[in-house]
């Protein structure tokens, strides 16, 4: 059973008869003991009682931290916020890909690829593989330059090499040099194949015999395609680059794959802000249900927090397809909201941070309450009860109502 409020007995009608009795029988103590009885079950009772309150308030935080976990997704003054999130769409994703960093500005890009950067490459002279070296015995230099570096290799040929095993020793020497060397066959046959290591003009190479023809020998001179940098217009303005990957301002960058126009749109993620949306909902609603299952354990400072934070959802995003449901509780129209947010989304940007911010200035007073300042009788006023302060002789009136256990103690 449990009791609103704590009897005072006197202390003559407690002991007043039985003290009366006692004179009328001259003892001077009781012979028996009044009643026995164990107090185990009311023991029980206030431990469960205990601990439901513990894991209740364990809830609680962590309901309430993860509702401000998710709405700090839609602060903009943070970094990894979702409102700074962005996808790059190519009209020609075969001619021309964006990508682009959070926080770039919304907005679109025409390009017209004209030319791809490239590689040069030198293909040598094919050659049985297993058949004798093209090079007589003995030692070869050549140059090998690079831009403005040049570099002396030498390698050497052996009476009993083959083809194939020149070659192999002369793709180590020029791996050194920072060059692209590989063997290319051709069923039976093979020749050496040289790449710069990098696209664009600057990259070129160039090869020449020192001492001896290697070079000329196995035709390592022989440009199959040039180094050349890439060429696009970027709205009508022509610009070049050493390289496929270009930027097109700070925070977009455009891959380039074959020639052609492109057009490029920088827009605000929708599906992940729909999906963080859905979990700020999802929580919120949690945490409601949570603390409406438990009316007489929380002060009626949480469920007013709650409708405040309800309403300011209502009032600055029911345009976004965020409404209050009969309950009390969220409800998201996605379609709303996808289309809300592609037709105005710095307006978004602006009324999701009021409401943001108003769930962690709310939450973050749940987090650093105390447990005595968030529980109690919410279903009569303070002034009503035997002891109205969080005092310890409050806690015990507590436990004892929960408990249905009431001792009337001579002070």
């Amino acid at each position: 059973m449990r009791l609103a409020q704590v009897s005072q007995i006197p202390y003559s009608r407690r002991v007043g008869p039985y003290h009366f009795q006692m004179i009328q029988a001259k003892l001077s103590g009781p012979v028996q003991p009044i009643v026995g009885y164990s107090l185990q079950p009311f023991y029980t009772r206030q431990q469960q009682w205990m601990t439901d309150m513990a894991d209740s308030l364990s809830q609680l935080y962590c309901y309430t931290a993860e509702l401000s976990q998710a709405a700090k997704q839609f602060d903009p003054s943070r970094r990894n916020s979702v409102l700074h999130a962005r996808v790059a769409v190519s009209s020609h994703p075969e001619r021309a890909q964006a990508k682009a960093a959070p926080g770039a500005e919304p907005g679109s890009y025409q390009l017209d690829v004209i030319r791809l950067a490239t590689q040069q490459t030198n293909r040598g002279i094919m050659a049985e593989s297993s058949g004798p070296s093209l090079l007589p015995p003995g030692v070869y230099t050549f140059s090998l330059t690079i831009g403005q570096q040049e570099n002396i290799l030498a390698i050497q040929a052996k009476q009993d090499d083959s083809h194939e095993q020149l070659l192999k020793r002369l793709a180590g020497v020029i791996h050194q040099a920072d060059l692209a060397a590989s063997i290319e066959y051709s069923e039976t046959m093979s020749r050496m194949v040289l790449r710069s290591s990098h696209t664009g003009a600057k990259h070129a190479f160039q090869l020449r015999d020192i001492d001896g023809a290697v070079v000329r020998t196995l035709g390592l001179d022989q440009v199959a395609m040039k180094a050349s940098d890439a060429e696009y217009d970027l709205d009508g303005t022509r610009s070049g680059s050493p390289f496929n990957q270009v930027e097109l301002s700070g925070k977009v960058a455009a891959t380039l794959l074959q020639p052609g126009k492109a057009s490029l749109v920088i827009q605000p993620n929708s599906e992940l802000l729909l999906e963080k949306t859905r979990e700020l909902v999802t929580r919120y609603n949690r945490l409601h249900a949570f603390v409406e299952e438990r009316p007489n354990l929380f002060t009626t400072t949480l469920p007013a927090s709650l409708e405040q934070i309800a309403r300011s959802v209502q009032s600055g995003l029911a345009d976004y397809g965020l409404h209050i449901a009969p309950n009390g509780q969220l409800k998201l129209d996605e379609e709303t909201l996808t289309r809300s947010v592609e037709r105005d989304f710095s307006a978004f940007v602006q009324d999701v941070s009021k409401v943001s911010q108003l769930v962690e200035r709310e939450t973050g007073k749940w987090r650093t309450a105390s447990p005595a300042n968030l529980t109690g009788f919410n279903e009569e006023d303070a002034s009503g009860r035997a002891f109205s302060s969080f005092l310890l002789p409050n806690h015990f009136y507590r436990q004892a109502v929960y408990t249905g256990l009431i001792i009337n103690q001579l002070w």
